[in-house]
Formats: C-alpha cells, sequence, structure tokens
C-alpha cells in the first residue's frame, strides 16, 4: 500500500485502491481522500481500510513525511516475526542505523484509529521505517522515491538478515564456529550519512523507475 500527501492540500493524500495489483497500478486508478478516509476525487474505487487508518496517523503526526509504504512482503514479514530489528551486518544495513523501530504490539488486522495512533506513535518524531511484528514492513520518506527505496532496501536487508541466520545456525555454521561480524557503531553513523539520506534514497530509486518505465513502455502514467 502506497499514500502520497497533496501538495496542494497536505491534509489529505492519495492511495492506491483495493483490488489492483501493484503491476496493473496507473496514475488514474488512485484515489483522493481526506484525512478521514472520504474520497474527495481521483478514482471511484474502494480503498484499503485497515492500510488508511495507519497511515493517515502517520501523516498527521508527521508532517515531513508526505509517502508511506506498507506491504506484506516475504523476507519482511518472516524477520518481523522476531520482533527484533535487523542487525548492522553490511554497508547496505547502515542506512537504517538509529532510524529503524519494531512495532511489538500486534493487534491483529488495524480497524481502530487508536492503534493506528499507536503505530504512528511508535515511529517517534524523527524515525522513517519500522518493522510491525508478526505484520510486515513500514517505510517512509519526504518524497515517494525515498519511501520506495527505503522499502527495497529493508526488505533486502530483512533477506539477508535471515541468509546469515540461518548459516550460522545450520550444521556447516555450527561446526565450524561461524559468529556475524557486526559494523561498529562509529562506522554505522558515517556509513548511514553517505547512504540513508533523502537525496540518496531518490537516487536509489531512479534507477528503479526507469526500469519500470520501460518496461510498462509507461503505461502506469495513464
Amino acid at each position: 500500500m502506497l499514500t502520497d500527501a497533496d501538495p496542494i492540500q497536505p491534509n489529505t493524500f492519495w492511495i492506491n485502491p483495493y483490488g489492483v495489483h501493484f503491476a496493473l497500478l496507473t496514475v488514474s486508478d488512485m484515489v483522493h481522500v481526506d484525512e478521514n478516509g472520504n474520497r474527495i476525487g481521483g478514482a471511484d474505487k474502494l480503498i484499503n481500510t485497515a492500510g488508511f487508518i495507519i497511515h493517515s496517523a502517520i501523516h498527521q503526526r508527521r508532517p515531513d513525511i508526505h509517502a508511506a509504504c506498507h506491504m506484506h512482503s516475504p523476507y519482511g514479514r518472516a524477520w518481523s516475526n522476531f520482533g527484533r530489528p535487523i542487525d548492522m551486518l553490511n554497508q547496505d544495513s547502515c542506512m537504517f542505523y538509529d532510524d529503524l523501530e519494531v512495532y511489538t504490539n500486534f493487534g491483529g488486522v488495524v480497524f481502530a484509529k487508536e492503534e493506528g495512533g499507536r503505530l504512528a506513535d511508535a515511529l517517534g518524531p524523527t524515525k522513517k521505517n519500522m518493522i510491525l511484528q508478526n505484520h510486515g514492513l513500514l517505510t517512509c520518506g519526504g518524497t515517494v522515491a525515498e519511501a520506495a527505496a527505503f522499502f527495497i532496501a529493508l526488505e533486502r536487508a530483512c533477506q539477508c538478515q535471515l541468509l546469515t541466520e540461518a548459516a550460522i545456525g545450520g550444521d556447516v555454521g555450527k561446526a565450524s564456529g561461524l559468529k556475524k561480524s557486526i559494523v561498529s557503531e562509529e562506522e554505522a553513523v558515517y556509513t548511514k550519512k553517505g547512504t540513508g539520506t533523502p537525496e540518496v534514497m531518490y537516487m536509489q530509486f531512479e534507477p528503479e523507475y526507469r526500469l519500470i518505465l520501460k518496461e510498462a513502455k509507461g503505461d502506469f502514467l495513464a
């Protein structure tokens, strides 16, 4: 699910409709809603109520966040089961240093505003990324590109974490005494400054966008 605050009416936002596959989603499919989820423009289609409650609370509490992505991706959903943040295993993991929260209060499908508020509060005043235990991943940004790039990177970081945990927990890992090598805090801070900024995340998403643009022949812009 994706939401993007309207640049003219920032207390309203655009949301992808319920029941439309991301691969088939076009600009004209997007629904324009107010802060209460009422349709005020765009496509006349249903929206995901649970997703709206989460995103709406975040947009209201964090005006710096213009875009948010939330999906139940396979690696993010698998790692979320443990209710743990990712380790700083490599350079790419470091873009999430001090910018990742874990929400451990899974209360089922989010249909209450109170639960959406708790999720938004858990994200805090500055962080943009969250692992929702037993649920999935949530990433945010000042632009759709930043939020999307963070999501792709966090999903891959969860995949890397799962592979690492499997390696050290397997027979070969146990027999050879394999251990995780964690990036030091000093190096993680330094690396974060060069990899996890809004500008870098925007540039990271640009190749993905151009690939989709070419593969879809621009159809999603309709």
